[in-house]
């Protein structure tokens, strides 16, 4: 199961304080209602007999078992459930096991486990692992197709930049740079990276920016949480839940983010989250390719991310924004790159003095080794500074389970509400409907009863009857 019990009924009380007063109002709201008289016939005519009320309001518990068994289970697990059950009518016993959280994208050979302690983090080794299988080696993904250039872009003495994508299974994009920079080491790109204080001067759509948790500062351990503004009407504010972390094999140094689920990051109807994305990078050391005799750094870059617009919208923004916010993010790099030098930073070496260096590990109240928990309560956060700009632009792209170990709808809660209200009312309405389309009919039969009574000389007898001769024959009205 991909959630703690815990986890499970902090979701149900956050289902019933979101779902429950809005499906009570909605019921009253239908009973409320004046019924449309065209209503009156088919109504009955569908709701006598048949016991379709109680199927109606049986459907509605359905839908809300089905929504907790979305939030509880892992993807594959009602198909594996449904086999196993086939295969024991059948008669060949019953075998059934959860189905794993593991990357069907990282063959069998890549995939390693968390055994040791500094792994004990949101982002590991199968993470490091998948860049080098799809990032830096030839890895095969099923259903995807051959990597096509995008554009190929050079300011001399600055930057050589190369873009590829691919479109996977799913009909999402992938995208796959290198980039190189002038006068710059890996070190020193590295920490331009990662340094949320510096990135906005350079990537001008983050709006707002707050570290959620700092893990070990030596490994580059953080949770961080950004609000996006796109330069593009169809594109709202986007918020991203990233972890991300460092790691040196060698002479090449890697960071591996990815957007995850965190109980100091609660659900927020004001953006829209972005649940699947990934962006993972190797920078190294080159020669310089202007022979200018300083080094030069190179990076490979692999970049997903799943914006919720139509994909080929995803592709306009990111093949028209893509160089102005890597052309921006060039010339930025000497000025970031002079001030870490100024304070006698060795351009080989991390600086120890880099974003993040001035907090100490402060993990949530629950920490899990396989997955964190998502309870709703909140926490104080640490955070550098807000700021607001405007300009820029970034990628898209696949793969929900490298973004997160959960299942999860994105369906928005305004939406879900307003189905919850329609259905409710219409439920109500119904309901509330025929009972009174049978009050009706119920009042007209009396009164017609009482009338023809006081037209007639025979005595009233119970049940709307008269008494005819000897009173041994009734004839009902």
């Amino acid at each position: 199961m991909s959630m703690s019990l815990l986890s499970a009924e902090s979701y149900l009380v956050q289902l019933f304080w979101t779902l429950i007063p809005v499906w009570l109002f909605g019921a009253l709201t239908g009973f409320l209602l004046p019924r449309p008289k065209f209503m009156n016939h088919w109504s009955s005519l569908i709701l006598s007999g048949l016991g379709l009320r109680r199927a109606i309001l049986a459907a509605q518990g359905v839908l809300i078992l089905r929504e907790l068994w979305y939030k509880m289970m892992d993807v594959g697990t009602a198909r594996k459930l449904g086999k196993a059950i086939m295969l024991w009518g059948f008669g060949r016993g019953w075998h059934f096991d959860f189905p794993s959280a593991d990357r069907p994208g990282v063959p069998s050979g890549c995939q390693t486990t968390n055994t040791t302690p500094e792994d004990n983090w949101y982002v590991g080794e199968k993470d490091l692992a998948f860049f080098h299988y799809h990032g830096e080696g030839t890895g095969a993904t099923q259903g995807a197709s051959p990597w096509e250039i995008l554009m190929e872009k050079e300011i001399a003495n600055s930057i050589k930049y190369q873009a590829w994508r691919r479109v996977l299974q799913n009909g999402k994009t992938e995208y796959k740079t290198i980039s190189i920079c002038a006068d710059a080491t890996s070190h020193e790109f590295m920490d331009l990276y990662l340094d949320d204080c510096s990135r906005p001067t350079w990537d001008t759509m983050i709006t707002h920016h707050e570290v959620l948790e700092h893990g070990d500062f030596s490994k580059r351990q953080q949770v961080v949480r950004w609000i996006r503004k796109f330069p593009f009407s169809f594109i709202s504010d986007r918020e991203y839940i990233i972890a991300r972390r460092f790691y040196k094999q060698g002479e090449n140094l890697y960071g591996i983010t990815k957007a995850v689920e965190h109980p100091r990051a609660p659900a927020n109807s004001s953006v829209v989250r972005m649940d699947v994305f990934y962006s993972m990078w190797r920078s190294r050391n080159v020669p310089c390719p202007w022979s200018s005799g300083k080094p030069a750094v190179e990076t490979l870059l692999l970049h997903h991310e799943q914006f919720k617009i139509p994909e080929n919208l995803s592709r306009f923004a990111v093949r028209h924004g893509m160089w102005g916010f890597v052309k921006k993010m060039s010339q930025m790099v000497p000025c970031f790159v002079s001030a870490r030098r100024e304070k006698g930073v060795d351009p080989f070496s991390h600086d120890p003095d880099a974003f993040g260096s001035s907090f100490s590990p402060n993990p949530p109240l629950l920490h899990f080794v396989t997955s964190k928990s998502i309870s709703s309560f909140s926490a104080s956060t640490s955070s550098c500074s807000d700021t607001t700009s405007d300009a820029g632009s970034e990628c898209d792209g696949p793969i929900t389970h490298i973004a997160t170990s959960s299942r999860k709808r994105t369906v928005s809660k305004k939406l879900r509400s307003f189905a919850t209200f329609a259905i409710s009312s219409s439920v109500a309405l119904l309901l509330h409907g025929k009972n009174s389309e049978e009050g009706v009919k119920d009042s007209r039969a009396g009164r017609s009863t009482a009338a023809i009574c006081r037209s007639s000389s025979l005595p009233l007898l119970p049940g709307g009857c008269r008494q005819r001769g000897s009173g041994r024959f009734l004839t009902e009205i």
